[in-house]
């Protein structure tokens, strides 16, 4: 029986819509990976490093940011559990990551080298469609992130943000969704005192 709690039922349960693995094709996909458990505010990747690696989160909170060059950190993304995370673009061109992560909260997670990932992809034809439905998860991802930032007003981005992810305006720093908004913590403070409370709760 599935125990709800372990990463590694979690992720298989998480795959389910995607692809459905035997369970020769399960044992081979899960032996890439390993458990990390980390604590709050500890950093597991900074931009430039070229470990590429796919990440599950079991339970917790990781933040990805981008770094600029005056040191000036901008928030890409919130992986909280069930989500799946990984650097696409930096593992197929055998870039440096451009992105840094920290675990905001404990945090329990698989990961594994994405080569070992796409080496299962010539075994049998579900890895190879396991690894086009993450792809087109992590770039639907990316390109929704993109077009909310270039078309959405910063009330709507943040409407948003409270629709889609209402657990994360709880867990989440204000000043680290401000980031992720594209505004500065005053201007997100000065917007909320513009909503209604329900809209808050």
């Amino acid at each position: 029986m599935n125990d709800p709690h372990d990463p590694f039922s979690q992720m298989r349960t998480a795959l389910a819509p995607w692809v459905e693995l035997p369970d020769p094709l399960w044992d081979a996909f899960r032996a890439i990976f390993r458990v990390r458990t980390v604590p709050a505010h500890t950093p597991l990747l900074l931009p430039g490093d070229r470990t590429h690696e796919l990440i599950f989160v079991g339970k917790g909170l990781l933040r990805f940011y981008y770094l600029s060059d005056e040191g000036a950190e901008t928030n890409k993304a919130f992986i909280t559990e069930n989500m799946f995370a990984g650097p696409l673009a930096a593992s197929v061109l055998d870039l440096p990551v451009l992105y840094g992560v920290e675990a905001l909260e404990p945090t329990t997670m698989l990961v594994a080298r994405y080569s070992d990932f796409t080496a299962l992809y010539d075994h049998d034809p579900l890895f190879d469609r396991l690894g086009r439905k993450l792809a087109e998860y992590l770039l639907t991802r990316k390109e929704l992130r993109a077009r909310s930032l270039l078309q959405q007003r910063a009330r709507d981005r943040y409407l948003d943000f409270l629709e889609k992810h209402p657990e994360l305006a709880q867990r989440v720093p204000q000043y680290h969704i401000a980031s992720y908004l594209g505004i500065t913590e005053v201007s997100l403070s000065r917007l909320k005192r513009t909503l209604p409370e329900k809209r808050l709760s």
